[in-house]
């Protein structure tokens, strides 16, 4: 048994009183523990809408989380009446999405995650915040003459992608896998320009390029990443039997000096212009990539501008070798010269060497671009993950469960909030304020947050530190707007899910 009860909420709002039990004769009496006292209401400031798309099993650190109900196409919450001016289903419709608005507020996501969320673990795109990204981004980028070309990485959702590229004066976007394109075209724009931010692997290749077009798929472009002589003859010796358009586009990937793939000594650059020319009835060159990925490793500004400096003198030295050697395979006024991302953009102003860049973490303002350039940026993505358990008075005795007075706060369970990015860092908790990790109970799906903050069946909001990875969790995007959720977006399917 238990050392203390639990109080059920009366009333819808009414706060919990824990009393002791006595099972111990050294325990002392916790009479007027109030565990849930100033709660915020699970207002009603959000408007009802549709939830037609079902979504992933989600994983949740060591253990499983269960898999996510499905909801029917057309269908909608339970007990969710649809008002007659609200989307019932996605239709890529500027007036039903509509733009720009104020950025939801903590306590109204939290609201609406409890309203919509069915109990499980569920992930926010604010559209107004990623207007707001999209802006600054855009005004940078004007301001050098250059394109921007999104990282669609980032967003891991076809409509996200579209909604993105829509914005743009051309519709452009960096895509990294190849079995994303025909997804991405799903919801894109006719006359889409996409090009390919990894290279390929070489099974890839063949399932791309030896397969057909979906009917009645819109007309774009494709321009695929050889990072290596190996790549140029995969797609050389593809191109003679694919069913694709011809001739493809190719993009040369250039080390900027982080060592991490990519064309470097002259030799090599050398036999990779031989190869295209040799190629050129089936393969056109179309761009060049020299991404300084190593910018990342720190916001420190001085080191960023020296990666700049270092990054656009590589390419530099590189676009010379490519227009001596192979300046009849391209025409210099429209070739592609793609460079930084979200990292370190800003510190490419004023160089010549690229005419397009690809942010993408910094249209959803990532948590870890805080310490990079991120003036004007507001956060637009959010996880959420439900308190599934009430663990009791906090601090306590482990195994045990015995409160400890005095209490500094008060011990949950969340179904989910283990969702690390590859450095292995987990998001950030940001609502309700100064909930943090109950490492003594193990962290992360074990918390503690203020007396009176939460209440089982609550939602526990997080930040997560890279954008696409944060949501590759999670097999819907619920779209949010001014406090209303305007539709909910199917995640890319895994290769798993297309065979």
């Amino acid at each position: 048994m238990s050392p203390w009860s639990r109080g059920r909420r009366l009333g819808g709002g009414s706060p919990i009183t824990y009393l002791t039990v006595a099972v111990r004769p050294a325990i002392v009496e916790l009479n007027g523990y109030r565990a849930d006292q100033g709660t915020s209401a699970m207002n009603d400031e959000a408007n009802q809408a549709a939830t037609h798309l079902s979504r992933r099993q989600l994983l949740a650190g060591a253990g499983a989380v269960s898999a996510l109900a499905a909801v029917g196409p057309g269908t909608r919450a339970a007990s969710a009446a649809a008002p007659a001016d609200e989307p019932t289903a996605f239709t890529g419709s500027a007036r039903l999405l509509g733009q720009g608005g104020t950025p939801t507020s903590m306590s109204a996501l939290a609201a609406l995650a409890r309203r919509f969320g069915q109990g499980q673990p569920l992930m926010f795109v604010d559209l107004a915040a990623v207007d707001r990204n999209a802006s600054v981004i855009q005004n940078f980028a004007d301001g050098q003459n250059w394109n921007v070309r999104p990282a669609l990485k980032a967003f891991q959702c076809p409509q996200l992608c579209a909604y993105v590229m829509r914005q743009l004066p051309k519709p452009r976007g960096l895509v990294f896998r190849l079995r994303q394109v025909d997804q991405i075209m799903t919801a894109a724009p006719a006359g889409t320009d996409l090009m390919m931010g990894y290279p390929s692997t070489g099974g890839e290749l063949r399932w791309f390029l030896g397969s057909r077009p979906p009917s009645g798929q819109r007309s774009y472009t494709l321009t695929i990443l050889a990072s290596s002589l190996e790549n140029i003859e995969d797609l050389a010796g593809l191109a003679r039997t694919t069913p694709r358009e011809l001739p493809i586009n190719v993009s040369l990937e250039f080390d900027s000096g982080e060592g991490r793939g990519g064309f470097v000594f002259e030799p090599e650059i050398s036999e990779a212009i031989k190869l295209l020319r040799r190629a050129k009835p089936h393969l056109r060159l179309r761009a060049t990539l020299c991404y300084d990925g190593w910018a990342t490793l720190t916001g420190d500004e001085n080191y960023r501008l020296g990666v700049a400096e270092k990054a656009s003198e590589f390419y530099r030295t590189y676009l010379a070798q490519l227009a001596e050697e192979g300046g009849d395979l391209y025409d210099p006024k429209t070739l592609i010269r793609n460079g930084p991302a979200s990292s370190n953009y800003q510190n490419w102003a004023g160089k010549p060497e690229i005419n397009e860049i690809s942010p993408g973490s910094a249209y959803m303002y990532a948590g870890y671009l805080q310490t990079f350039d991120h003036q004007g940026l507001v956060r637009a993505a959010t996880q959420c993950s439900p308190v599934l358990k009430d663990i009791g008075p906090y601090p306590s005795e482990l195994i045990t469960q015995i409160p400890q007075p005095p209490f500094t706060g008060h011990a949950w369970y969340l179904l989910g909030s283990a969702w690390p990015d590859s450095s292995g860092t987990q998001p950030a908790f940001i609502y309700p304020p100064s909930v943090e990790d109950n490492t003594r109970a193990g962290g992360r799906a074990a918390i503690v947050a203020p007396i009176g903050a939460l209440a089982v069946d609550d939602y526990v909001l997080m930040w997560p530190n890279q954008s696409g990875e944060g949501v590759d969790y999670f097999g819907s995007l619920h779209a949010v707007r001014n406090g209303r959720l305007l539709d909910v977006w199917p995640t890319f399917q895994r290769p798993t899910d297309l065979q």
